[in-house]
């Protein structure tokens, strides 16, 4: 009879330690995990989104998405006439103006054009006298206009500015937070709620429109963790990324998070207008394989397709408090 160890802990008399499938290879386990993200998702799922409208209490529209950790708020200002001095327009003017807040990133953010100063120890000042023009700037937003353009050129299809003769409409769009440190990063991860937070403020300002426009964003990157992605397609020329894509499979990853986007090789926006059942905007940065591209669409309009229900119903809610 042998004789149990007092030392460890044993288990209960009979118990046998577990037996694992042998035939089942470590390859295929990293295959199978491959499908599932860092938190959980499949390729093809998008994070939770909140939306509320209505908490700018002096706008004509305004709306609040928060999804995983980006937050972006819009407000719409109009329409209203435009001053005396301007032409006539048979078409309504629309202003876009985008912002990202201060303290959206973990990099402090100033507007273009203004000459601010890092917050310098005051006793390093009056020692040195140094002038606050020669301290070193902060990081500026240069990102604002771009973004703003990105915006207005994705939900101006689906507006009727042809029912508002020489009148304009103002929209103001904040990036409370961003899911990025870097300012590209930044404003690719939060375009896509930016396009929504706008078209849905605008109908919530009664804007004449032919529908909501809504977008989500993907990027392409290896399937598994186990291929890494080469080093000369970050930065690829034509012909090396056309050599390299072909023998690196990559994979659609939708709604990615800050890590997701920074190891990707490709990032695509798409915005989409569920009611006609088109896209009024594509954008793409980095090599995007075509075939990846056509799957990618696809899935992209099933998305706006749920992301358009969620629009809807916030509206729907808002108006039943009103009543």
């Amino acid at each position: 009879m042998q004789t149990a160890d007092r030392r460890r802990f044993n288990g209960p008399e009979g118990a046998r330690p577990p037996r694992f499938n042998k035939t089942a290879s470590l390859d295929q386990a990293n295959d199978a995990a491959s499908t599932w993200r860092q938190d959980g998702r499949t390729p093809s799922q998008i994070r939770p989104i909140f939306m509320q409208t209505g908490l700018v209490s002096d706008a004509s529209g305004s709306v609040y998405i928060e999804t995983g950790r980006t937050k972006v708020i819009c407000a719409v200002h109009g329409p209203k006439p435009t001053a005396p001095s301007v032409a006539f327009s048979p078409r309504a003017r629309l202003n876009v103006e985008v912002k990202f807040a201060p303290f959206s990133s973990g990099i402090r953010r100033f507007a273009p054009g203004k000459v601010r100063t890092e917050l310098v120890d005051a006793e390093q000042i009056l020692s040195t006298r140094a002038n606050i023009d020669t301290l070193p700037s902060l990081t500026q937003d240069t990102e604002s206009l771009t973004l703003s353009s990105a915006v207005h050129q994705a939900i101006i299809p689906s507006l009727l500015l042809e029912a508002l003769p020489k009148s304009q409409i103002d929209l103001f769009l904040t990036i409370l937070e961003s899911d990025g440190n870097d300012d590209d990063i930044a404003a690719q991860v939060s375009k896509k709620s930016g396009i929504t937070a706008a078209s849905v403020a605008l109908a919530k300002a009664g804007i004449p429109m032919r529908g909501l426009v809504v977008a989500t964003s993907a990027v392409s990157k290896p399937p598994s963790s186990s291929q890494p992605i080469p080093e000369l397609l970050i930065q690829p020329t034509l012909y090396i990324a056309q050599a390299l894509l072909s023998r690196c499979p990559t994979q659609a990853f939708f709604d990615p998070a800050l890590a997701e986007a920074r190891n990707s090789i490709a990032f695509a926006t798409i915005a989409c207008l569920p009611a006609l059942g088109t896209i009024t905007s594509l954008t793409t940065t980095g090599s995007f394989p075509m075939i990846v591209l056509e799957e990618t669409l696809e899935t992209a309009v099933k998305i706006c397709g749920q992301l358009h229900g969620v629009a809807k119903q916030a509206l729907l809610d808002d108006s039943n408090e009103d009543l």
